[in-house]
């Protein structure tokens, strides 16, 4: 499969996969059927729907993943599976009009990033809107909550300014949009941090983000880089035979969605 048409299959599984979400959707979906398999050494990513942690194992149809909660969970994979790297990147190289992705903490009216996924030109729009997301993998691979309520937010970032720190709180969510403009403002904290005015289809969110906050790309890639001891984020739609997409950490990266 060509890398290109699976960024393509990546944005299509955030895209579907956030239309389908409710406040239970994903892995809060699957938290009663876990609950009725806790004795069960495997569970499958149709229980789960989304998948971050660490592969164990790659077969020519199977992908074997440790999750950050501990459990093991088998992933099957198919022709159809897309593939993309989550590859480093910076807030400096955030240009107007760019499309981003952003996972949150806290209330619709204060959120605070915990990352920022700059997406590629061809997965513009993906998801957009506002709906319900589970524990980022950033904060999932530090032992996250796996039951907070959370959110996501696909739009239009508007504006781009200095921003005074606050605090975090338990609640998470994920903003994608488009920088569409920038401008500084005084009175900002002097780490770097920075607001984001981010605005979709019948709605607008600002968006704080401290300074260190993992900043990262998506980039085309194919299964055959697959290999044991990589951080993925893993997604399969419901009734689903196999993983609509897969995206691999590199060169040892947590993907932070």
């Amino acid at each position: 499969m060509h890398p290109i048409k699976n960024l393509a299959l990546l944005g299509a599984a955030l895209t579907m996969l956030g239309a389908c979400s409710g406040k239970n959707a994903g892995n809060h979906a699957a938290s009663s059927d876990m609950a009725a398999n806790d004795t069960a050494a495997t569970t499958t990513a149709a229980q789960t729907g989304r998948v971050r942690g660490t592969v164990q194992a790659v077969t020519a149809d199977m992908l074997t993943v440790q999750t950050y909660e501990g459990k093991t969970v088998t992933v099957p994979l198919d022709g159809k599976t897309g593939y993309a790297w989550v590859v480093p990147s910076s807030l400096s190289t955030l240009k107007n009009g760019d499309f981003i992705g952003t996972a949150t903490t806290g209330p619709k009216t204060a959120l605070r990033a915990v990352e920022v996924v700059i997406f590629p030109e061809s997965m513009r729009g993906t998801g957009e809107g506002h709906y319900d997301w589970d524990v980022p993998g950033v904060l999932a691979a530090k032992g996250g909550d796996s039951a907070a309520s959370s959110a996501m937010t696909n739009g239009t970032v508007d504006s781009q300014s200095a921003m005074t720190n606050g605090t975090v709180t338990t609640q998470s969510a994920m903003t994608n949009g488009t920088v569409t403009g920038g401008a500084a403002t005084s009175g900002g904290s002097s780490s770097g941090d920075k607001m984001l005015a981010v605005s979709y289809k019948g709605g607008s969110v600002n968006v704080a983000v401290p300074a260190g906050v993992p900043i990262v790309r998506f980039a085309p890639t194919e299964k055959s880089v697959l290999a044991k001891g990589q951080k993925v984020f893993a997604i399969t739609l419901p009734g689903s035979a196999a993983a609509k997409s897969v995206a691999i950490g590199k060169d040892g990266l947590t993907p932070p969605m």
